[in-house]
């Protein structure tokens, strides 16, 4: 790759030398010779050469631009740019704030550019090129060749741009965009919950498809939507529409296939004939009928079918898509709570954030994964996404997995005036973008919009946004949040299907056993209403370590013990597992987060709620907790080990456990068995300590198996002076 944009001149050089390799390379591909002897800057414009050769064998290509970018951090226009001599090579997923943002210092927000050629060796007839960004924060504009070819705002939604009449035949074609990721009235979104990440932080792909294919410029999805008619064990009915795109001048006679697979099995298959005008997106609509389908239930039975979609026109292939497809039926009872193909299914919920410490939010697939391990360690059984659409492999995942998922767009923490179309949009490309998931039981409209007077127009936009997702997708359901859940008859209750309430009793207020009585109160006020704890947890810094379990910390200060942090989450679960009509809850948050304008709990830009930290190596004692409510594994878990210096003489010891009760030995003499504490995998007793180094141990028995923990607590003498 070039060390910077190529000046036109540069071009006629390069081309000339790159057109002479390419046709002789052909014949080399064939035999898969490996030119290691070869620059590196040539060989990276051969594999483009080589992916484009072989792509037009197939009905659509779908090509990688990850690597060899070149970045400008510069506030220029697009003419002082391309001479520039300080261009560096980057590789996409690429963030240029990353570090200022979790400092909790001042953040770069601005202007950042990023170029990339792309090397056309054969006829553009025939064929449709698109550039497909994943997300690019916040706002991009895109040029090829120089030219304006598209923009996007919206920093978590992916995008396509057909570029087929900017790019030229037999010679380097340039892509430059330019990112900004500054802080717009246009954009429903401030900066204080969390922050704007800038730069081209997931995949790029260039798709090359025929003339005749199924439409990609439909706000980014795949142009095939699956909605699922009628699911039960005996049959399901899908009715699917496919945009059809007809790039030629002339009318074409086409056969559209679509095959349900399970495996190399085929379930199911409806194929239709269509008379396909040119211009415009046509959908067309196929019925597919079942009989005994297996269905996707959760965690339990996570099953997935593959549709595939083909036209076809003379006999001969022109495009094909493969969607994923679970086949389930959910509803959300006032009093049962979830239920999933018919069944109680309990929603066990935390939330999460698409950052870690050092990276930001250009994360790859291998941080998406550890996520969702950890999310599955726990116990986890659904995951609300905040505040915003994730990158497609975190629904790929979820499908695979079997976790629910609470899918929303950043319309949060207050209005703004101007923004109203934009957040329309977002869930537009929300909902379409992932129309087909499995997984996605619910869309998110708002959270947390109320801030001073300004009421009505929130209330206004959130009515809106809730009849786009029911006209969208009427299958689905909507939700939104209000933290005003000491008011029951706020105007902006209750706008949408579900109704969340952010739940932080005992953090921002009140104490955290409080929260039962809240919800007996509410649900006795409110019986028709279906509602969830869509968010509730407390600040704790591992490296914070009191004895004094149930002090509320204030939440704007510089000491939040792991101690509290792990009481308030067994206090606050305590009282929503009482309560199965609550759809769902959801701790928040899963993992620590940076928040570029707060300076709390002793390290600045920090939000300490999650049940892991930042870097993902340490899991708190909370953790412990939820996995031993929620998960079939074995736990047992002594916790309290990080407070190893107690100035008391006597210390609260506690352990999670989902095997059998503990026996509680210290300095080697037994204590007996421990008390059940608050519920049934919580056991708690008060022991005396002698000065110095007192050995802890537990040990427990199920079966032939053996459980065993143990810690060391030291009595410290303080001294005052």
């Amino acid at each position: 790759m070039f060390d910077k944009p190529p000046m036109i001149q540069d071009l006629i050089v390069y081309n000339s030398i790159l057109l002479f390799i390419v046709l002789n390379l052909r014949m080399l591909v064939r035999y898969q010779i490996r030119l290691h002897i070869m620059n590196r800057r040539i060989l990276l414009y051969i594999t483009v050469f080589i992916i484009h050769v072989t792509a037009i064998a197939q009905p659509r290509e779908t090509i990688l631009l990850n690597e060899n970018w070149n970045f400008l951090l510069a506030e220029s226009e697009l003419a002082e740019i391309i001479g520039d001599s300080r261009w560096e090579q980057v590789s996409i997923p690429h963030t240029w704030n990353n570090l200022d943002i979790q400092s909790g210092e001042k953040v770069n927000y601005g202007t950042a550019w990023y170029q990339k050629n792309i090397a056309i060796t054969e006829s553009l007839d025939g064929h449709n090129y698109f550039l497909r960004f994943e997300g690019v924060g916040q706002y991009a504009k895109v040029y090829v060749n120089e030219q304006f070819a598209g923009d996007h705002l919206g920093s978590y939604s992916a995008f396509t741009i057909n570029i087929t009449r900017f790019l030229k035949a037999d010679t380097l074609n340039s892509v430059l965009v330019m990112v900004n990721n500054e802080l717009t009235n246009s954009y429903p979104k401030d900066n204080f919950l969390f922050g704007i990440y800038g730069g081209i932080y997931r995949d790029v792909s260039l798709i090359i498809t025929d003339d005749l294919h199924i439409s990609l410029s439909d706000h980014g999805s795949s142009g095939v939507f699956v909605e699922q008619k009628l699911v039960s064990s005996e049959k399901a009915r899908l009715s699917i529409t496919t945009l059809l795109k007809n790039e030629t001048s002339l009318r074409k006679q086409i056969r559209l296939v679509h095959k349900l697979m399970d495996g190399e099995k085929m379930v199911g298959e409806v194929s239709t004939a269509y008379e396909l005008y040119p211009g415009g997106a046509t959908p067309l609509v196929c019925e597919l009928e079942i009989a005994n389908p297996h269905l996707w239930h959760g965690k339990k039975d996570p099953f997935l079918y593959e549709l595939s979609s083909e036209i076809y026109c003379n006999g001969i292939i022109k495009d094909s898509n493969s969607e994923v497809i679970g086949l389930r039926t959910f509803s959300i009872d006032e009093n049962q709570g979830f239920v999933l193909n018919d069944e109680p299914y309990r929603l066990y919920g935390v939330c999460r954030h698409q950052e870690w410490e050092n990276l930001g939010n250009a994360l790859l697939p291998e941080h998406h994964r550890r996520d969702m391990e950890l999310m599955l360690e726990v116990g986890a059984t659904s995951i609300r996404l905040a505040h915003y659409q994730q990158a497609d492999y975190i629904y790929h995942l979820a499908d695979s997995i079997g976790f629910l998922i609470w899918a929303e767009i950043p319309f949060v923490n207050g209005y703004k005036e101007g923004a109203d179309e934009n957040a329309k949009q977002q869930l537009m490309e929300l909902i379409k973008q992932n129309f087909n998931s499995p997984s996605i039981f619910v869309w998110g409209v708002h959270n947390e919009v109320i801030k001073g007077d300004v009421i009505q127009e929130s209330v206004n936009l959130t009515q809106e946004l809730h009849d786009l997702a029911k006209t969208l997708d009427p299958s689905r359901l909507t939700v939104s949040v209000s933290n005003i859940w000491w008011v029951y008859d706020h105007p902006i209750h209750e706008l949408s299907d579900l109704q969340g309430f952010n739940q932080y009793t005992g953090w921002y207020g009140g104490k955290p056993n409080e929260l039962r009585n809240w919800i007996k109160n509410y649900h006795a006020k409110k019986p028709d209403v279906r509602f969830s704890v869509s968010e509730y947890g407390a600040g704790g810094n591992v490296a914070h370590q009191t004895s004094d379990i149930q002090t509320i910390p204030p939440p704007k200060s510089q000491f939040f013990p792991e101690s509290y942090h792990t009481y308030h989450n067994e206090e606050t679960w305590a009282a929503i597992e009482d309560a199965p009509f609550i759809w769902a809850s959801y701790v928040w948050n899963m993992f620590d987060f940076s928040v570029p304008e707060w300076d709390r709990g002793g390290v600045k830009g920090r939000n300490h709620k999650g049940l892991i930290t930042y870097d993902r190596e340490i899991k708190k004692d909370a953790f412990y907790w939820y996995k031993a409510n929620w998960s079939e594994e074995a736990v047992f878990f002594l916790a309290g080990k990080r407070n190893n210096k107690i100035r008391e003489d006597s210390v609260l010891i506690k352990v999670y456990s989902n095997v059998g009760v503990p026996q509680l030995q210290i300095n080697r003499k037994s204590s007996g068995l421990m008390e059940k504490g608050i519920n049934d995998v919580q056991y708690t007793k008060k022991l005396a300590l002698k000065q110095g180094v007192n050995k802890i141990k537990i040990s427990t028995s199920k079966g032939n198996l053996r459980f065993r923990d143990e810690c060391r607590l030291t009595r410290v003498i303080s001294v005052d002076k």
